[in-house]
């Protein structure tokens, strides 16, 4: 029954309002049904109104008045406006017709509201989280008695999911939400209502500028706090009062204006009393990227208050990417001090209409699972010893070690997990030479000139890990004081910087000069290793897992020096380099000598076959 009431509003209000409104004027009339129900006579008066716009404003002016929780509500909410008097006919006799009992409505709305998503998702946009994320963010938070707030409340899908998971348990929790945006704070404060959750408040304005929850003029704390953060937030317009908080919240550190990611959960921590929780849905950038971002994480990470990180697909309506939760616990277990529980449930999806990622139940409760019981499941959980963390990287992937990958020429392929941890024993490419980068080829100060003094190295340039050096572009530079920092020598390996197809080549012997463009690192050995050794291993499947391993970035796969300093290399001595790459080289030698005498073979019988079809002699092969 609730399918067919929440299909056939749908269906009037498409037909009269574009889809990104259609929750402004479902939530609303909802309200308008649920009040109906407790025996109030205002939709026969309505239906019986001669001009039925103004009948409802008056309407709505006395359900505003009559009930405290919805004051100020209503007039963020007029897309109803734009429907004609023949649909809000419509709609109203809709509403008139449905005979449930008082409570089921909060059914209907969130059916409707399901709806709305599964059909219209892209014009959803941050104050909307679906309902599955909030299922498992609130079962991961499992709030008891006590508070539970959400600073970036949004359309209030983690409050009321929070406070209907407590009554489940027989609890109850007072609710405390903030949003910034005026009509996602109305259908908030209306979906509150009609779930009658009383104990409530949710308040209008910028938490980080302004926020609303006080005591004695200091932050107010909270036992439990879910909130889906602005990703990617730019802040420049919140700078001097970030930069003039009076009260202390950005103590970690301030990231860059072009996201604000961590200000919030700065804010966060700052609102969690001594024994509380948090569940924070972020960007996987935040956990990885450096300077001011990395100083951030390593300030949080020593605080100890992180108890685990959750990678998860795409599932958000407004974004392919991945995202992450961010378990952050003021009160951890003794034996998890200083140790940070990761789970990759990057697999855990499942897809529904229009591509969408989705969580399922199963997906929701294998995860919590792992939260709660804190297991390590191979290639999915870890936990790691904060020491262990390189650059402060709180990338599930960069800590859960992943033993299975499929590599382009060897297909599927299962590591030694063993064996991969004995790496560490290795010296690394920081101990055996030293990297640098390439020149920004696309500068001001670089210019593509065919009797320039200088020839560069780009990405197109490398074939089958070659580089043919006469075919090379020239170009001049306008200022070439640091020339000798993109220089190449023979010898010197060069690994591409960007995509998940990384290129490996050595710089063969020359007489130019020659540079490297900013699509790659040069690597120049210190000693007398064997560079055919170095881009053999890295080229392995090995050296490619662990140079993946080293990867960031989301929708642009990336490589620094950084990284690439710690890779472990399994290295001979050098008389054993030389032996086994001159054999190598022999025999591959050969056998390519073989395959293209086999290619030959293969015209010559293809020609024949042309002679038999006597087709031959109409084409000349040049």
């Amino acid at each position: 029954m609730i399918n067919k009431i929440s299909y056939k509003i749908l269906e009037i209000l498409r037909s009269y309002i574009e889809p990104e409104y259609m929750m402004d004027v479902a939530v609303k009339y909802s309200v308008l049904g649920y009040v109906e129900s407790m025996d109030n006579s205002y939709i026969e008066k309505i239906l019986r109104s001669l001009d039925i716009k103004e009948e409802l404003k008056n309407t709505f002016n006395l359900i505003e008045n009559e009930n405290e929780q919805l004051q100020g509500v209503f007039q963020w909410l007029r897309y109803d406006y734009e429907i004609p008097n023949e649909g809000l006919y419509k709609l109203v006799s809709a509403i008139n017709e449905i005979n449930v009992e008082q409570d089921e409505w909060k059914a209907i709305l969130d059916d409707i509201n399901s709806k709305i998503y599964e059909s219209t998702f892209k014009y959803l946009g941050e104050s909307s989280t679906p309902k599955y994320l909030n299922e498992l963010g609130i079962g991961l938070l499992d709030p008891g008695k006590g508070s539970l707030y959400d600073g970036t409340c949004g359309e209030g899908g983690s409050l009321i999911e929070g406070a209907n998971y407590a009554k489940l348990n027989g609890e109850s929790l007072k609710i405390y939400g903030q949003e910034i945006n005026n009509r996602a704070w109305a259908i908030c404060k209306a979906r509150l209502f009609i779930n009658n959750i009383i104990d409530s408040e949710v308040k209008l304005g910028n938490t980080l500028t302004q926020p609303l929850f006080k005591e004695e003029g200091k932050l107010k704390t909270f036992d439990n706090i879910m909130m889906q953060i602005p990703l990617g937030m730019i802040w420049k317009d919140e700078k001097k009062y970030i930069e003039n908080d009076e009260y202390n919240r950005f103590i970690f550190g301030k990231p860059p204006v072009s996201n604000g990611e961590w200000l919030f959960v700065s804010h966060i921590i700052k609102s969690l009393n001594e024994k509380g929780k948090a569940i924070v849905i972020t960007s996987s950038g935040t956990l990885f990227r450096g300077a001011s971002e990395e100083e951030i994480r390593r300030n949080i990470i020593n605080l100890d208050c992180i108890e685990a990180v959750i990678s998860l697909a795409g599932v958000l309506s407004m974004t392919a990417i991945p995202i992450n939760i961010l378990i952050i616990n003021m009160n951890k277990e003794q034996w998890l001090k200083n140790k940070i529980l990761f789970i990759n449930a990057e697999s855990m999806y499942e897809i529904k209409n229009r591509n969408q990622k989705v969580l399922s139940k199963e997906h929701i409760d294998k995860i919590i699972d792992i939260y709660r019981n804190k297991k390590e499941i191979e290639e999915i959980s870890a936990i790691v010893d904060i020491k262990e963390l390189e650059g402060s990287n709180l990338l599930p992937s960069k800590n859960v070690l992943k033993t299975e990958v499929v590599n382009e020429e060897f297909g599927a392929i299962k590591f030694d997990k063993e064996k991969l941890n004995n790496l560490n024993k290795c010296k690394t490419l920081g101990q055996i030479g030293k990297f640098y980068r390439g020149i920004n080829v696309i500068g001001s100060k670089v210019e593509q000139n065919e009797h320039g003094e200088y020839k560069i190295i780009n990405l197109s340039d490398v074939k089958d890990g070659q580089i043919d050096i006469d075919s090379l572009t020239k170009y001049s530079l306008k200022d070439n004081a640091r020339v000798e920092s993109y220089t190449v020598s023979e010898g010197d390996i060069l690994i591409s910087s960007r995509g998940s197809n990384t290129k490996i080549c050595v710089v063969p012997k020359h007489s130019e000069t020659i540079l490297i463009s900013q699509n790659f690192i040069g690597f120049r050995l210190s000693g007398e290793d064997n560079p055919q050794y170095i881009k053999e291993f890295l080229e392995s499947p090995l050296g490619q897992y662990l140079i993946s391993s080293k990867q960031t970035g989301t929708n642009m796969v990336t490589l620094n020096t950084k990284d690439l300093v710690n890779i472990p290399i399994v290295l001979l001595n050098q008389k054993q380099q030389f032996k086994i790459i001159n054999k190598y080289n022999d025999e591959y030698k050969s056998i390519k000598d073989e395959i293209e005498v086999l290619n030959n073979k293969l015209k010559d019988i293809r020609l024949d076959l042309y002679n038999d079809m006597g087709i031959r002699s109409i084409f000349k092969i040049l």
